[in-house]
């Protein structure tokens, strides 16, 4: 892997986060936010809804791929699920006990039930050990994520790596488009609410295709996504059901591409120092982005006001407003901290 195309992982990865942030930020239809307000329900369901949905799928592809760089034998893939112990696991646990301490310390504080989604979050905790801690790790129950909803990413990261050996030996015995073939058939099944067959397929996909995506920088490809996203927006179907994997994968090609369109080869992130700096926190944003971004967006309504103007700027605003609050932190606790902040983070510089 050369430098140019490291570094368009950094940027992209960044990037992406945002839109995973813009995922979360969204307001709901129910009192008090934007119930008849259709004009945000449209600006949510473009940037959250449409091309929100290709962030999780891109951070998979590149997972993906860089789980499998370099991997010449068996023994390869035990040193990369030894080495994801510190950079994924150890994390995943810190993330998943931060949110409920962080909604447990916020009971006792007064004046912040109007910002939290529950206010009385130590009642969930009045349940059998081993429901509290399937709950905190795994998944609660009737749902399918864990206490730190916005983890299930990273859970079902860990459980492809958990899995990887027999990854490897499919991969090795059979054509990896055609395991990327047979995944996308399984996301089309009943079974994807019980296996993480969605997760699996952009996992092996990443594998499979990333590094050929720059054979394929057309526009085009694109302008595609947005115009099927459009079509989806204007005509209600349930065909989009069975083409969401497929119109995700035109903008995830998309929003690839349009990097090397817009940056050029000659393209030297060292060269850009804050969009160098902000590119090395975006693992530490997305671990702890919820519940604090919650918090931001309601604070911020609660300033602009109830009215359809302030719940469209609050969400606008809300992803950049907490990356500003996020960053600055992380940095401090870079500096002051510098060992606790590599095991926040699975010693990611």
């Amino acid at each position: 892997m050369n430098q140019y195309f490291s570094e368009k992982i950094k940027v992209v990865s960044f990037f992406s986060i945002i839109l995973v942030l813009y995922i979360h930020s969204g307001f709901h239809d129910y009192p008090h936010e934007i119930a008849g307000m259709q004009f945000n329900f449209l600006l949510q369901d473009i940037i959250s809804g449409e091309i929100g949905r290709c962030a999780v799928p891109m951070f998979y592809m590149i997972s993906g791929y860089l789980f499998f760089l370099n991997v010449e034998s068996i023994n390869d893939v035990y040193h990369k699920m030894r080495k994801r112990v510190h950079t994924l696991l150890i994390p995943y646990v810190v993330a998943c006990l931060f949110f409920p301490l962080f909604y447990l310390l916020l009971e006792v504080v007064p004046g912040t039930k109007q910002f939290v989604n529950s206010a009385s979050f130590s009642e969930q905790l009045q349940q059998p050990v081993a429901d509290i801690l399937c709950s905190l790790f795994y998944k609660v129950k009737d749902g399918g994520s864990p206490y730190a909803f916005h983890l299930w990413f990273l859970r079902d990261l860990i459980l492809l790596v958990c899995i990887s050996p027999i990854l490897y030996y499919l991969r090795k015995h059979i054509h990896k488009g055609l395991i990327v073939g047979c995944l996308f058939l399984l996301t089309l099944t009943e079974i994807r609410q019980y296996v993480p067959v969605f997760a699996a397929f952009w996992f092996m996909a990443g594998d499979a295709f990333l590094i050929d995506l720059k054979k394929h920088k057309s526009i085009i490809i694109l302008f595609l996504f947005l115009g099927f996203s459009i079509a989806e927006l204007s005509y209600d179907s349930v065909a989009w059901r069975w083409l969401n994997i497929s119109i995700t994968a035109l903008g995830v090609i998309g929003l690839w591409n349009l990097y090397d369109c817009l940056v050029g080869v000659n393209f030297k992130l060292k060269e850009h120092s804050l969009l160098k700096m902000v590119c090395g926190f975006t693992f530490f944003i997305y671990l702890f982005h919820e519940p604090t971004l919650n918090i931001v967006r309601k604070l911020l309504v609660v300033i602009l006001g109830n009215s359809s103007f302030g719940f469209a700027v609050a969400y606008l605003l809300s992803p950049w407003l907490f990356i500003l609050i996020a960053i600055p932190i992380a940095v401090l606790l870079k500096r002051w901290l510098p060992r606790f902040y590599m095991l926040l983070v699975g010693s990611r510089n």
